[in-house]
């Protein structure tokens, strides 16, 4: 019973040294190397700027053989620049309607900044809109004279009492007669001929505007940048463990467990741990650190990343990596609708040698924004190079 404990002790000793080696995030890429007579773990991230790299640092652990420390860490940061098109609409506000006084309150260009994207727009004049802010009401009279002449008494039937002046209907307000002629009667002059001079008017309101109000769009692009990744290399370097050698003469004094006290004549013997028992859970802590690395290492190797898309590069021959992908027999697909930068032309697909001999002989399906493109992946192929134009799969929406 109690060798049992020791070896569950001794259990929980192994997985508490291994879990901190897989305490981080999972590397996306893993490699054990000599590297000019030095034995180094190198693990390679790609992680998001706001992940801090001392989490990436790990306690000195063992692994095949070798006690590895942390020795450096280096990153390369991968930047990103987005740029879109926006439209902003200002309202101001003036006495007039004048474009003079219009162009006057409005800047022509103003600053743009939602947080993520900035830049400065400018006033698009074809883009004005004048309206009036509200409405007062006003009164006004309208006015006019008629001279009616050549007749014979000053008698108003001859004075009509309303006039039509600019389609407005206006009264009469006052007549002035006057003698235009006179005859002899007698030793007397007396009118003969009058004229009369009428005057005539007509209150009226109208509507005026108290102010206008002015809509005017500005564009222009504005750009977001910043980090978009980091990729941070950790190198561990390790030192060769000595190789543990058992001692197998040697003894190690373990107390018993208790017994019942001896009776008359009885001897007593002390009970002495077994240098072969020993060894052997020396030798199963070992493999259980060593599994457990396996275990992680067999993990990582899983889930790493096995299709790589590219489009051609710059110079002719060369190719540009955009995108990596995990197939396999059961999903033999991969989605680049959403890669950055979307391909417009020539594609490349690799395939890696897992990828390659899972899908041997089996169809590789492309899935584009235009339609899906697959291709049959060939018999021991190792790993695997197929292109194609994009723009083929225009027909298949």
């Amino acid at each position: 019973m109690k060798h049992l404990k020791v070896l569950l002790l001794t259990l929980l000793l192994a997985v508490s040294l291994a879990a901190p080696a897989f305490a981080s995030a999972v590397p996306d890429e893993l490699v054990v190397e000599n590297l000019n007579g030095q034995q180094r773990i190198v693990k390679t991230y790609i992680l998001s700027p706001d992940v801090d790299s001392e989490t990436l640092k790990e306690p000195p652990f063992d692994y095949d053989g070798y006690h590895y420390t942390w020795a450096f860490t280096t990153k390369e940061e991968k930047p990103y620049l987005e740029v879109k098109d926006v439209v902003e609409t200002v309202t101001v506000e003036t006495s007039s309607k004048d474009l003079g006084d219009i162009l006057a309150a409005l800047d022509p260009t103003i600053a743009y900044d939602d947080g993520e994207y900035a830049g400065e727009l400018a006033l698009d004049h074809t883009t004005l809109a004048t309206e009036a802010s509200g409405y007062t009401t006003k009164y006004g009279t309208i006015t006019d004279t008629k001279v009616i002449d050549n007749l014979d008494r000053n008698d108003m039937s001859y004075v009509p009492s309303t006039t039509v002046k600019d389609g407005s209907t206006l009264t009469l307000k006052d007549v002035e007669w006057q003698v235009t002629a006179t005859d002899q009667v007698g030793d007397t002059l007396m009118p003969c001929t009058y004229q009369a001079v009428a005057s005539y008017s007509a209150s009226y309101s109208y509507q005026v505007a108290t102010g206008y109000i002015t809509t005017a769009e500005y564009r222009g692009q504005v750009t977001s940048e910043g980090i978009e990744s980091i990729t941070y290399t950790v190198v561990f370097v390790g030192e060769k463990l000595a190789e543990p050698e058992p001692d197998i003469d040697a003894d190690t004094d373990v107390q018993p467990d208790p017994a019942p006290a001896p009776g008359p004549g009885s001897e007593t013997t002390p009970v002495k741990a077994s240098p072969i028992l020993k060894y052997l859970l020396g030798i199963l802590t070992a493999a259980c650190g060593v599994a457990l690395m396996g275990a992680g290492a067999f993990l990582l190797y899983k889930r790493r990343k096995n299709v790589y898309l590219y489009v051609p590069g710059e110079t002719d021959g060369t190719y540009q990596l955009i995108g990596k992908f995990r197939v396999d027999a059961k999903n033999a697909d991969i989605d680049i609708r959403d890669v950055e930068p979307y391909p417009t032309e020539i594609v490349a697909v690799e395939l890696k040698k897992s990828a390659a001999t899972a899908l041997a002989g089996k169809e590789l399906g492309v899935v584009c924004r235009s339609g899906v493109h697959r291709y049959l992946v060939p018999q021991d192929s190792g790993e695997d190079w197929h292109t194609f134009d994009i723009q083929t799969l225009q027909t298949n929406l």
